[in-house]
């Protein structure tokens, strides 16, 4: 797919903010994915993949997941992708730990409201009843996955902004980002 330079500013844009500053490797892979995207995703999916540490392996003929020492960007640590069924509400805590400390956010979780029984969706709006003056912000990345990250109402407001952007050209899907709030049901 060719980008328009709307489309590629955005991209640019996106990845650093995604990433807390930028990084040319991680933002050339990026546009990589959205380029040579050939089904009507415009390599969304693999973007959001990247950008939470979870690349495919381009060597590997069925592009499996490939190994954390070949992934541009620490998993799971800025931005975090993840189905509903997992991850185990202790790799939850982690991922949560590791977007605050990379993001350099200050809040307190009360670990007790969260239950072994719950899945990611009722911890997403525990989490969300827990912050203040602080969003979780979902990404569509065409899949059943979820890809988030905390940010601040303005960092917030600028992802949201520019994943628009960088997918408005895409033909075949309709993308969106969205808040995860207290009453968030999946």
């Amino acid at each position: 797919m060719a980008l328009n330079m709307e489309q590629i500013d955005a991209l640019k844009n996106f990845c650093a903010l995604i990433l807390c500053g930028h990084n040319e490797e991680v933002f050339r892979r990026c546009r990589e994915c959205m380029e040579n995207a050939d089904d009507e995703y415009g390599g969304i999916p693999e973007v959001l993949y990247v950008l939470s540490g979870n690349d495919s392996d381009t060597d590997d003929p069925f592009e499996n997941t490939a190994d954390e020492e070949s992934q541009l960007v620490k998993p799971q640590y800025y931005f975090i992708s993840s189905d509903a069924g997992a991850p185990g509400l202790e790799d939850f805590f982690w991922f949560i730990e590791n977007v605050k400390t990379a993001r350099g956010l200050d809040f307190a979780l009360d670990e007790e409201r969260f239950s072994d029984d719950d899945c990611i969706v009722e911890w997403l709006a525990e989490l969300s009843a827990q912050l203040e003056d602080l969003y979780i912000v979902d990404f569509d990345g065409a899949s059943e996955d979820y890809h988030f990250t905390i940010m601040n109402k303005d960092d917030c407001e600028k992802a949201m902004a520019l994943f628009k952007k960088m997918t408005a050209g895409i033909e075949g899907y309709s993308y969106s980002s969205f808040l995860i709030t207290a009453d968030f049901e999946g």
